[in-house]
């Protein structure tokens, strides 16, 4: 189970833990989704970096200290992946001002949309998204891989336009961030 505890203390901890327990077998083991009790092949690092208690760098310097690159590739290519879409963002402001303006038409459009609600209540006819929006709303964490799947059922199979999903998200997560989610 994923706890944050809101500390650059608590961060640490839980990079070091992840180092030396499950960071030898992160790039098998990254994909999979083992429900909200059990993340022990993911790092759960992402809302202390999101908070900037750690950063990316930091963590990047304390796993190559202990082991090296070629054993890490995979877990150093995700961390830098965030970098690159912060880094995206900064340079299209217009995205983020766009991303605003079509929320807030969105919220007045939907508001009283039928799929919209039972989607962001989680009681659509689609059993696992149901699963994975009491998961965001009891535990505010879904892993990286459920992220990808919920969004993909958001817009593609419920049609509902990702700005809303994006701020559910944003809403819902310890560690929303607009360039990552």
């Amino acid at each position: 189970l994923m706890k944050f505890k809101i500390s650059r203390e608590g961060a640490l901890k839980q990079l070091d833990a992840f180092i030396n327990s499950e960071l030898a077998n992160y790039s098998f083991k990254r994909n999979f989704d083992l429900g909200p009790k059990d993340k022990s092949n993911v790092s759960c690092l992402s809302p202390y970096i999101s908070h900037r208690l750690i950063t990316e760098y930091e963590v990047a310097k304390t796993v190559l200290a202990k082991f090296p690159y070629q054993k890490v590739e995979k877990y150093i290519q995700e961390i830098f992946w965030r970098v690159y879409w912060k880094g995206w963002l900064e340079l299209r402001p217009d995205v983020w001002r766009d991303y605003i303006m079509d929320l807030n038409r969105l919220r007045q459009e939907y508001k009283d949309d039928k799929n919209y609600l039972s989607a962001i209540e989680g009681k659509t006819q689609i059993e696992c998204f149901n699963t994975w929006v009491g998961e965001l709303k009891s535990h505010n964490y879904l892993h990286n891989h459920t992220r990808m799947w919920f969004a993909s059922i958001w817009i593609f199979t419920l049609q509902i336009p990702w700005q809303l999903g994006a701020e559910l998200f944003m809403q819902q997560l310890y560690d929303g961030d607009a360039a990552s989610n």
